[in-house]
């Protein structure tokens, strides 16, 4: 997917107000708005790339099948194990969280 149809689709999907916009963890399925993570002090760049859970206070331990807690987790999107889903001009990034 180009970035130009990745943009529309986000508009398409949650409108232009890009703090409203939300993406869903490929290991936890947790899905953040880009408001959480700025609420939660995570750098702009990891909105849809790193789960919200690492700049949360408590989140649970990514590839941890033991811990069943329903919070976020602390996957890195650029860590050693790549799964985010979605291509936008190479880049892997988060499906949305619709």
């Amino acid at each position: 997917m180009t970035r130009d149809e990745w943009l529309n689709l986000g508009q398409t999907l949650f409108g232009k107000d890009v703090m409203q916009w939300k993406f869903k963890c490929p290991y936890c399925a947790h899905i953040a708005t880009v408001a959480d993570y700025k609420k939660a002090v995570a750098p702009s760049s990891a909105a849809g790339f790193s789960c919200v859970g690492r700049w949360m206070p408590v989140c649970k331990e990514a590839f941890d099948d033991k811990d069943k807690r329903n919070i976020p987790c602390n996957y890195a999107g650029g860590g050693l194990i790549q799964i985010n889903p979605v291509d936008v001009d190479g880049i892997k990034v988060f499906e949305f969280g619709v």
